[in-house]
């Protein structure tokens, strides 16, 4: 689990249910990572998203951009939040 600070602490969590809904928007984990790749924004506004709804099931797309786009000069720590919950063990 990683951590960032956005509105407030929250928690990166690689769980089944998040790999869940990367696939549901870009069919494989591994293509959401090439979308990445790719500095999509739409891709890492999804990854974030996903992550974060484990520990905020109400959280949407559309919140977690807006988190996002509050506070741009995070950008690093999110990105380094994301390397580090994708290299940990999934969280039964």
């Amino acid at each position: 689990m990683a951590q960032v600070i956005l509105d407030r602490e929250r928690n990166f969590k690689l769980t089944e249910e998040t790999m869940t809904r990367i696939n549901d928007k870009y069919s494989s984990v591994e293509a959401a990572i090439e979308e990445l790749k790719q500095v999509n924004l739409h891709a890492f506004i999804t990854v974030v998203w996903a992550l974060l709804a484990e520990d905020d099931p109400e959280l949407t797309f559309e919140d977690t951009a807006r988190l996002l786009y509050a506070k741009t000069e995070i950008m690093k720590q999110v990105d380094e939040a994301i390397v580090v919950a994708f290299t940990e063990q999934i969280v039964p």
